[in-house]
């Protein structure tokens, strides 16, 4: 199984019995190490999912201001009077949560897409905070203008030293804004330093441990490396551990400035040598005033841009003052940061804004949300902290639903239908126990074979259904029954459909599974029935995962939601396939919404 499909499976798990153990995991998951569990559990108490307990994980608490049970260590705040801050439990807490706007940082990932496209669904005002969004109004710095900024202030602090820059770029470049700080920083460099540059990237992944060993392999490998950039704090420090791991004391220039205690070390005389600092108290608090503006009706600014300062040994004590609690941002630089930009009306906002922050527990969105709070509690405004992750899982769990109700639209009286595991399958069985409640019940006598467990239980007792579990191997991890003795029920049985959740489809390589057990499961299901039907949403079409169930031509219908990718629809209907695209506006929602092209024959001659 996948990391991404483990990891959301872990979260369900968590949904039903709130509190689990690796050992509990490692039952459930037989085929991965204890150390791979526990990696997916740090990572998702990263991304604020679940938290980390002695020897498991639980799942997050409500946090609400006031409330004792709070989980102080996930992320520290002041709790100002006025808005409350929340952290949402799981998929059914959040759906109770009224959001008005939405703060988006940028995340990556196949279901990012569909956290935006619910966003935009909803109409919501949408800040895209760091990085440009589609259909989001950007907050944050000129990324390339600081990168570019701090590089031509290396190039002169660089060319009383050295003759050559050798420069290793310790950046993530699967992140826009990331990727243009280094490109910034590399040009600007380039435009002031009067020696040959050249430059070494690698992929840090923004986080210490992941930066600390890729700059440890390049300056390995690199010996000649004498200039150190990293495109956040945590970057930088990794890239002045690693050179003094090897009794080298590199120059080091970051982006970011997260912390202003990081940034007072560009006056220690160490190795830090300028930052360009970003001031994440100012962003925080100008997303508040943004979204109280399109919550009063006031129309937004055509651009947000918050200010960046290189800082240097020569400038720190202008923009950072040290006391007794340690280093911070001067008062009067950061009420005239924000009065530059900000719109003196009065405004009378009202109601709730989502924050989704991806790795809440980072400097940088501890500071910014410290700042969001009290701007939130300034106005009135309820400010809610909810991990990307729970978003996308609620967003993905809408679109199931939908594409299961559309599926179920090929059900009719007397079939013999198969339902195999997944989330999908079990709404359909869902669907299917609605339509047989109705008063006219316009579907009788039906006949569904499942290997699911949760399917199984939806249907227990609904009228007009008769169910037939397979036999098989139990597999906990996804409540199911696998294993070849699936094939001898088959040998005596038939079915008119057989509907599929699955883990990707492609023209290329077919109807595919991420697990070879579910595949194989899966295979005996299209083997068997005279119809298939697969269901998976937009984020899977056009993804192959590892396992096929069956070629393109022995499917005969995908029903997606109409987020899919144009390019791989038309790929599908050139491969024979009849679409349905899914939605909940019926003037979107289509049977089939373009003529299928021929089918290969042979198709139905399964064996």
């Amino acid at each position: 199984m996948i990391k991404e499909q483990r990891q959301k499976r872990i979260l369900e798990i968590l949904r039903q019995h709130e509190v689990v153990s690796v050992q509990d995991l490692a039952a459930m998951f037989p085929e991965c190490s204890t150390v791979t569990l526990r990696r997916d559990i740090a990572e998702l108490s990263n991304a604020g999912a679940v938290r980390r307990t002695h020897g498991g994980a639980a799942l997050p608490e409500i946090t609400r201001s006031g409330d004792t049970r709070a989980d102080r260590n996930a992320v520290p705040m002041a709790r100002p009077a006025g808005g409350a801050t929340a952290y949402v439990k799981s998929s059914e807490h959040a759906s109770e949560l009224d959001f008005d706007a939405v703060i988006l940082p940028p995340i990556a990932g196949r279901g990012a897409d569909a956290l935006r496209r619910q966003v935009l669904r909803r109409g919501l005002p949408f800040i895209a905070e760091s990085a440009p969004q589609e259909g989001g109004l950007y907050l944050g710095p000129d990324n390339e203008a600081a990168g570019r900024d701090l590089g031509r202030t290396a190039g002169k602090q660089l060319a009383e030293s050295i003759t050559d820059a050798h420069v290793l770029l310790i950046t993530q470049e699967a992140l826009a804004n990331t990727k243009a700080r280094a490109e910034g920083f590399e040009s600007g460099l380039r435009s002031t330093f009067p020696g040959p540059v050249t430059v070494y990237w690698v992929n840090g992944q923004g986080d210490y441990k992941p930066s600390l060993r890729a700059a440890s392999d390049a300056l390995l490998a690199n010996p000649h490396i004498n200039v150190v950039f990293g495109v956040n704090d945590h970057s930088a420090l990794a890239g002045r551990d690693a050179a003094k791991r090897h009794g080298r004391n590199l120059p080091v220039y970051a982006v970011g400035g997260e912390r202003a205690e990081f940034v007072s070390q560009v006056a220690k005389g160490g190795a830090l040598k300028a930052v360009a600092a970003f001031f994440p108290e100012v962003v925080g608090q100008r997303a508040i005033d943004i979204i109280a503006q399109c919550l009063s009706g006031v129309k937004p600014p055509d651009d947000a841009f918050t200010p960046h300062a290189i800082i240097t040994s020569d400038n720190l004590s202008e923009y950072y003052v040290e006391d007794t609690d340690g280093w911070r941002l001067e008062a009067d630089i950061r009420d005239r940061m924000i009065a530059a930009t900000a719109r003196t009306r009065a405004l009378r906002p009202r109601g709730t804004i989502a924050f989704m922050p991806h790795y809440p527990a980072h400097d940088w969105y501890r500071v910014m949300i410290q700042s969001m709070q009290s701007r939130a509690a300034h106005y009135g405004l309820n400010l809610v902290i909810v991990p990307p992750v729970e978003g996308i899982s609620r967003e993905l769990t809408r679109l199931r639903r939908v594409i299961a109700a559309a599926a179920a639209e090929h059900i009719e009286t007397g079939d013999t239908i198969i339902i195999g595991e997944g989330e999908i399958g079990v709404h359909l069985a869902r669907e299917v126990r609605s339509i047989t409640a109705r008063p006219d019940n316009p579907v009788l006598d039906l006949t569904v074979i499942t290997n699911s467990l949760d399917v199984l239980d939806r249907l227990s007792g609904a009228a007009s259904v008769k169910v037939i579990l397979t036999s098989g191997e139990y597999q906990a991890a996804d409540r199911c029954l696998v294993g070849p003795s699936l094939e001898a029920l088959f040998e005596l049985m038939r079915a008119d459909k057989a509907f599929l959740s699955v883990g990707g489809i492609s023209a290329r390589f077919g109807v595919t599974s991420v697990d070879e057990r579910l595949a194989l499961a899966g295979m005996r299901f299209a083997r068997a029935a005279r119809e298939v039907i697969a269901m998976a949403d937009h984020t899977l079409v056009g993804w192959e995962a590892n396992h096929r169930i069956c070629r393109i031509e022995e499917a005969d219908i995908l029903v997606t939601d109409d987020g899919s990718p144009p390019q791989e629809r038309l790929a599908l209907r050139s491969a024979g396939i009849k679409l349905q695209l899914a939605s909940d506006d019926p003037a979107k929602a289509t049977a089939d919404d373009a003529a299928p092209g021929p089918r290969r024959s042979g198709q139905h001659n399964r064996v």
